[in-house]
């Protein structure tokens, strides 16, 4: 599905940004017949121009609506292709294609057309035959479409469908024929049939076994989603097969001597399904871990009901949008999903569980396997479709899993890689404050050592002050005790004197009585 190819030779005079401003601006014209005039009006006869607006228009309604019902306002009423090829060449049932009758249409993608077709030399059987579509035979999309037949050609999986032939038609436009599956999406199938999460589970194994196989030859889907698993019934057995490798992309090797890898400006993929890589206008660095994130998706489909983000939300949503809320957004768990939908009673009758039963089920380890899936880093999410049914198996036999819950500070880390804008903003405010903070806080220590200082010199004066006192009360009772003895020793001597006195009379008295 090309939108842009400013690297191709034949464009070179021709400013990307000029298409894209028309691309913008005829996006904003609801009339289809309106847009015809004003892409007639701006491109002023330049037929180049305008068949590169044309293809950025054709692929948004393509990505968001490949082998689906068009999208809302655009896809309603797509432009029509230009009137530039023969419309006699278009098939139809009836025609015949070398050994092949044409029955019906049974699907339709962004570059062929599917149908039933009867074989009946050298054998008799029903097959799905799938053609170029009129108009869309560029070098490109040719070479996208033998790159398909080789790819399912190279491939050997009772769980993918088989290549059977291959030509062109009269009118020169490539056609190739594989094993008809008459099956219906795998969403739709356990739906219908009631399957349990652990019955969901154990059908979704061989489907991981099935990409496993295709990326061992070399193969990446990169377009998995319900209506390219389809589950048919054998023996009573059902059988899921991995249908459509029309987006396929070698990993090891080249397909064809016609330029098989994606230029830059082009999108491929269905949004619901597509990986963050994918979600590049630039997708040369896509690798088989694409195809796990896409394979998480349908498992939490699976699981829910829903896929990980809106499709309303996603498909109202501008194209830039849509694309940064792939690459940068992180859905909801598998368990949350289910807790807070409006429709828990319905999605649970589907799964044979009841609502609280459902959700107690998937939370934890469920939720950890689908997460890993999911990673917007590649190197987190699971190397290989086998590990990833691996954990799937061991989760089934309550063995231990591999997955586990993001620690917080990986958490914290992407946060901030998502909204860096919103915490350097954030982190300045904190600093701002952290600093107002600091400073108010150095002042009240300031203040408070102050006022402790000055207690510290009103409670020693108090305490000089008491100690003077005490020591001149001291003083006072030194003083009055040496006063005491003072007194009592000059009594003392006074009584001594008069004793003295008293003794010399007593001693005159007898020296005159002896005279």
């Amino acid at each position: 599905m090309p939108i842009l190819r400013p690297g191709a030779n034949e464009n070179m005079n021709i400013q990307p940004t000029r298409v894209k401003a028309i691309f913008d601006a005829v996006l904003e014209i609801e009339s289809v017949t309106d847009r015809l005039d004003y892409l007639d009006k701006v491109c002023a006869g330049n037929a180049e121009l305008r068949g590169l607006v044309r293809i950025l228009l054709d692929a948004f309604v393509d990505a968001r609506s490949f082998l689906e019902s068009p999208s809302p306002g655009l896809g309603q009423a797509p432009i029509p292709m230009d009137e530039t090829f023969d419309q006699s060449v278009a098939e139809k049932p009836g025609t015949q294609i070398g050994p092949f009758k044409l029955l019906q249409q049974i699907g339709e993608g962004g570059m062929g057309v599917v149908y039933m077709a009867e074989q009946t030399k050298p054998v008799e059987r029903r097959v799905a035959l799938k053609i170029i579509k009129p108009g869309m035979d560029t070098k490109q999309v040719i070479a996208r479409f033998e790159a398909e037949r080789q790819a399912l050609a190279m491939m050997d999986h009772p769980k993918i469908a088989r290549v059977l032939d291959a030509g062109t038609t009269d009118s020169g436009r490539p056609y190739f024929v594989m094993e008809l599956v008459k099956g219906v999406m795998i969403t739709d199938y356990c739906d219908e049939h009631h399957l349990t999460p652990k019955e969901r589970l154990e059908l979704f194994l061989p489907v991981l076994h099935a990409v496993q196989h295709a990326h061992q030859k070399g193969i990446i889907h990169r377009d998995i989603k319900p209506s390219n698993v389809l589950v048919a019934e054998y023996d009573n057995q059902a059988v899921p097969k991995v249908i459509d490798f029309g987006v396929a992309k070698a990993t090891n090797q080249r397909f064809t001597d016609k330029t098989m890898f994606t230029q830059y400006g082009q999108l491929i993929g269905t949004l619901e399904y597509m990986s963050p890589e994918q979600a590049k206008l630039n997708q040369m660095d896509i690798d088989t871990r694409s195809d796990i994130y896409s394979l998480g998706v349908l498992l939490y489909e699976l699981l829910t009901g829903d896929t990980p983000f809106d499709r309303k939300r996603l498909r109202s949503a501008a194209f830039d949008e849509m694309m940064r809320i792939i690459r940068e957004e992180e859905p909801p768990k598998p368990s949350m999903r289910l807790t807070t939908s409006a429709t828990l009673a319905s999605i649970s009758a589907n799964r044979n569980t009841e609502p609280r039963k459902l959700s107690t089920l998937v939370r934890g380890e469920l939720d950890w396997i689908v997460m890993k899936a999911l990673d917007k880093e590649r190197s987190r999410r699971y190397e290989t479709p086998n590990a990833f049914a691996d954990d799937i198996q061991r989760f089934l036999k309550q063995e231990a899993i591999t997955a586990r819950p993001a620690s917080a500070a990986y958490r914290l880390k992407k946060f901030t890689q998502r909204n860096r804008t919103l915490v350097m903003a954030g982190s300045l405010i904190a600093a701002t404050l952290l600093l107002g903070f600091g400073i108010s806080t150095w002042q009240a220590i300031r203040a408070d050592q102050e006022r402790h200082a000055a207690d510290r010199a009103r409670i020693e004066a108090v305490n000089a002050k008491d100690q003077a006192e005490k020591a001149k009360a001291e003083e006072s009772r030194q003083l009055a005790i040496s006063m005491q003895h003072e007194a009592e020793a000059e009594s003392a001597r006074e009584a001594e004197s008069a004793e003295r006195a008293i003794a010399e009379k007593e001693r005159d008295k007898a020296t005159k009585r002896q005279s």
